[in-house]
């Protein structure tokens, strides 16, 4: 299983241990950090579960450790999604973690999945629309048993490592904090990074309620080492981070736990703006 630790130090990534922060190298184009309080250009505005769609799913059983299809509709009072039509899915706890794109055929999308332990799910479907982005969801249960962690491993991540710095340091809710990704291969910065849908990396997010989903994309994409997602997180608590990139044609994946803090008050007098003379 891909081990996550909490953002405060240095991560644990793809099973070895980053020993550095990233840092910018100016000699190249340099990537762009933004200010922490202009937070507006980096809320992806997405309507969760609005009235008049439905998100109906087979009725066949899901067993965990098996390969199988999931087909579902999407009921729509505009018509069908515009392009593609994204995927996510993670357990109760968010140690489980994949993302499909769904194949269409007629007004039903399929994709496969082989859960890797039995227990609840929560599944986001992601797509497009002519009045914007929607996220549907639901809760699935997957039966068992079978052994957890089968999906987190892939042959050849033991070569990969990643060191990820977040600017500014500590994350507050409703406020932009960058996760700045450096990507090695082999030991040697990857500057080859393969895009997906024309990025150099994907990200997804729950809160641990699951109360809070997010789906992010870099603004900037240079082709690594360095990738810079910047995130505005609305609730406080415990989340959950999942970037994928993509490297010899094979996706890979950085799983990380960050804190959000609450949003410091503006009042000169809250105690957490006292300075020492008060």
């Amino acid at each position: 299983m891909v081990t996550r630790v909490f953002v405060c130090i240095i991560f644990i990534v793809l099973g070895v241990a980053a020993t550095a922060a990233a840092e910018l190298d100016l000699d190249q184009e340099v990537l762009i950090i933004p200010d922490t309080h202009n937070e507006k250009p980096y809320i992806r505005h997405v309507r969760r579960n609005p009235r008049g769609y439905e998100l109906a799913l087979s009725d066949s059983p899901l067993k965990a450790g098996e390969e199988q299809p999931y087909i579902f509709r999407i009921l729509s009072p505009s018509g069908m999604p515009e392009g593609d039509v994204h995927v996510f899915i993670t357990d109760d706890d968010l140690h489980a973690y994949v993302h499909r794109k769904a194949s269409r055929k007629g007004d039903e999308y399929s994709f496969t999945y082989r859960p890797p332990g039995a227990g609840k799910y929560r599944m986001e479907i992601v797509f497009q629309t002519a009045q914007g982005w929607v996220n549907l969801w639901k809760n699935i249960k997957i039966s068992g048993p079978a052994a957890a962690g089968a999906e987190d491993k892939l042959p050849g991540d033991e070569d990969y490592q990643a060191k990820i710095k977040l600017i500014p340091k500590k994350a507050y809710a409703e406020h932009v904090v960058t996760f700045l990704y450096e990507i090695l291969y082999k030991g040697k910065p990857l500057k080859g990074l393969e895009k997906m849908d024309g990025f150099d990396m994907l990200v997804a997010s729950w809160d641990e309620d699951l109360k809070e989903f997010l789906y992010i994309t870099p603004k900037q994409n240079l082709g690594g080492p360095e990738v810079a997602v910047s995130i505005v997180f609305m609730r406080p608590g415990k989340h959950a981070v999942f970037a994928e990139f993509k490297h010899n044609g094979v996706i890979r994946r950085i799983d990380t736990v960050v804190f959000v803090n609450e949003e410091p008050r503006s009042d000169p007098g809250a105690i957490e703006n006292m300075g020492p003379g008060y």
